[in-house]
């Protein structure tokens, strides 16, 4: 007597087509190499992210540095406009007191 068929128990047939397990198998492969490739990228893109991340935390330190220094630049160019002026009125006291005419930039000496 034959056993009766076992609905529950995985069997192939043998009308399935050699051809449609092996496209099936193929396909596999290639999901999982995508799938494979995808996490080299992925794991190339944190890596990059974090020296990214490091950089920008240097760049923002550098912009600090840059903002302070450039509000010292500009005390500095202040002082020097003070000095420049001071020196403007001395230059004009001493002609008016000694009756010398100022010098003229680019002209005889």
């Amino acid at each position: 007597m034959n056993a009766p068929h076992d609905a529950r128990h995985w069997h192939l047939d043998k009308r399935v087509p050699v051809a449609l397990i092996i496209t099936i198998l193929m396909q596999t492969v290639a999901a999982v190499w995508w799938a494979a490739s995808l996490s080299a990228r992925v794991d190339v893109l944190e890596r990059d992210w974090a020296r990214f991340a490091t950089v920008a935390s240097r760049l923002r330190v550098q912009e600090d540095r840059q903002t302070r220094a450039d509000v010292r630049l500009q005390a500095l160019y202040a002082r020097l406009e003070r000095i420049e002026r001071k020196l403007d009125v001395l230059l004009e006291r001493r002609a008016e007191r000694f009756r010398y005419p100022l010098p003229r930039p680019g002209g005889p000496k």
